[in-house]
């Protein structure tokens, strides 16, 4: 019997050995943390860096979908947090702040179409559930090293991409822009969503789209009441996109439509930026370069408002 049970003895030492060697090196920063080598593992290291990190200083956080992803809050401010998630929308960054104990002085949120994909959206009650399943969320807190961003093969698979990316930037372009959420797309390529995105909305909303919203707006509501009630700042905008997409007929009823159903006299909203041509990858994702000055016009918005 001895004998039998020897094997898993010495195999648990050596699995507790190498968990411990692992859990000192994640302590000690030898190990570096991944940002994620896709949509999902990207959201969830988003989503408990911001569980796991927080801060009762904290000044300001965005919410939203990849929409919003693609304004990196550094553009903003130093102090800016961002929770806008691919795939998602501003309901799943509410849930999550509302959860945790230190609330932002200022919350940012996204609202668009995305917020579709709900309290009641399958992805969305998946992904909140993962993030506080008690055991887990238990192991998480107390070893760090659970976290998805110290998972091996995301930290082994991202270091060799940067590493063959720096040897050879233009053959494997397509593997450090995998990094990211933003994605340099050919001209062709570009012009040829973007009018996908006006064929799609040149339509008026259908009236079961237009009641999903509203009702997904009044959760929406109750969440953000909850967090003003708690001392946080909550404002409301409206990112730009294509002004081809913009001028069709269902982007103006949905922006008709979200200012009646949070309006103006209850509800703080950014004032609309500065008209200019606004540049997207598929008509509604900020290129780079406007993301970072729609960016900035939120710095200014938002420092003009705090004075």
């Amino acid at each position: 019997m001895a004998n039998r049970l020897r094997p898993i003895l010495i195999s648990c030492l050596i699995c507790i050995f190498l968990l411990s060697l692992y859990h000192t090196l994640v302590l000690g920063g030898v190990v570096l943390p991944s940002n994620g080598i896709n949509g999902p593992q990207s959201n969830t290291i988003k989503a408990q860096r911001y569980i796991y990190n927080q801060k009762f200083d904290l000044e300001m956080v965005l919410v939203g979908s990849s929409i919003t992803a693609r304004i990196d809050p550094e553009y903003i401010s130093p102090q800016a947090v961002s929770l806008a998630l691919l795939g998602m929308s501003s309901t799943t960054g509410l849930q999550i702040i509302e959860r945790e104990k230190f609330k932002p002085k200022l919350l940012l949120v996204e609202l668009s179409e995305t917020i579709l994909k709900g309290e009641k959206y399958k992805a969305n009650q998946e992904f909140i559930g993962n993030l506080y399943q008690p055991v887990f969320y238990f192991l998480r807190l107390q070893f760090p090293m659970f976290r998805q961003e110290y998972q091996p093969a995301t930290i082994i698979i991202q270091s060799f991409i940067k590493a063959v990316t720096k040897e050879n930037k233009i053959l494997f372009r397509f593997l450090e822009e995998a990094n990211s959420t933003q994605k340099q797309i050919d001209s062709e390529l570009r012009q040829k969503l973007i009018q996908q995105q006006i064929q799609a909305k040149k339509y008026p909303i259908h009236t079961g789209v237009k009641n999903a919203i509203t009702e997904e707006s009044e959760y929406i509501k109750t969440k953000i009441t909850k967090l003003k009630n708690a001392g946080v700042r909550v404002v409301l905008m409206d990112v730009p996109n294509e002004q081809r997409v913009k001028d069709t007929i269902m982007e103006k009823q949905l922006r008709q439509l979200f200012r009646e159903l949070f309006p103006e006299n209850i509800y703080e909203w950014l004032p609309e930026p500065p008209s200019r041509d606004w540049k997207t990858n598929d008509g509604i994702h900020l290129v780079t370069s406007s993301a970072k000055e729609y960016g900035n016009f939120l710095r200014t918005q938002l420092l003009k408002t705090a004075q």
